[in-house]
């Protein structure tokens, strides 16, 4: 045994032990939003007045808290009792921890897809943001994965989703090679791309103009719909926008002011779309 090894699984132990920690505050203030709303409704039937009624509010979270880390088998208060089922104090657990990993996977996307953006606008050459969104993914996913009654080891809706989203990434860059675009020196153009929450993708199309954006959008929706064919998904609509700047707009223009714009023009494209569609 090398003398990193007892380091490195204590450190491992500990890592283990605040992701639990997280995943079980973050479950407790759930179910204390959601406490608040239960009392309101139980106050009469459960007789419980006046200040037993902030205590009891104080105590949901730090219950549940305590079931999630397996601290906490039930308990009885007054008329009221409870029990945690294992299996369901399990499921809760798990469903946390998916949600928290997955966000911690996309703001590392983000902050990559943010510092990229920072050194491409001071090398000041052209470019093209390309935004892109399944739309309505998370209720197809939540459908998907309930009307899946095949095993127990179905697919999760969060993987679900990043398979879709998958989908959706290979459409796009397809679509930029397929356009052959060259950079100043004639060679074959660079692009860079992200999986985001919101939105779904962004494509930073380098050494771009505005019809070969327009075509990129183009080949990119037909991709995404023979993509979904292959892999024997439903048909779905993708919304995808692009916003880029002069050399002269480019001034003072940062990472993140760029980003919203683009987010908020993003936005805009999908009311219109929704509207359209009603």
């Amino acid at each position: 045994m090398s003398e990193n090894e007892p380091k490195n699984e204590a450190r491992n132990k500990a890592e283990n032990i605040n992701k639990q920690t997280y995943v079980a505050i973050l479950v407790a203030v759930v179910f204390l939003v959601v406490g608040i709303g239960i009392l309101v409704l139980t106050t009469h039937v459960a007789q419980i007045k006046g200040e037993a009624i902030l205590v009891a509010l104080l105590l949901i979270p730090v219950f549940i808290y305590l079931a999630i880390m397996g601290k906490l088998k039930g308990f009885t208060i007054g008329p009221l009792s409870a029990s945690f089922i294992e299996s369901k104090v399990e499921d809760i657990k798990n469903h946390a921890e998916e949600n928290v990993a997955e966000i911690v996977e996309y703001e590392n996307q983000r902050s990559a897809y943010l510092g990229k953006l920072s050194q491409i606008l001071k090398k000041k050459s052209r470019f093209f943001l390309i935004y892109a969104d399944v739309d309505d993914l998370r209720q197809y996913s939540r459908k998907l994965f309930l009307e899946d009654k095949s095993s127990e080891e179905r697919s999760k809706e969060n993987e679900i989703r990043k398979e879709i989203i998958d989908i959706l990434d290979y459409a796009l860059a397809d679509a930029f090679c397929d356009c052959k675009i060259k950079d100043a020196n004639g060679k074959d153009a660079k692009y860079d791309i992200f999986q985001l929450i919101e939105p779904d993708i962004v494509m930073i199309a380098r050494d771009t103009d505005s019809n070969q954006a327009k075509l990129i959008k183009q080949k990119a929706e037909k991709n995404f719909k023979n993509y979904l064919k292959e892999k024997k998904f439903d048909e779905l609509d993708v919304t995808i926008s692009s916003i880029s700047k002069t050399r002269d707009e480019m001034k003072g223009a940062t990472p993140r002011s760029l980003d919203k714009e683009a987010h908020e023009g993003h936005n805009e494209l999908k009311k219109a779309r929704k509207i359209k569609d009603t």
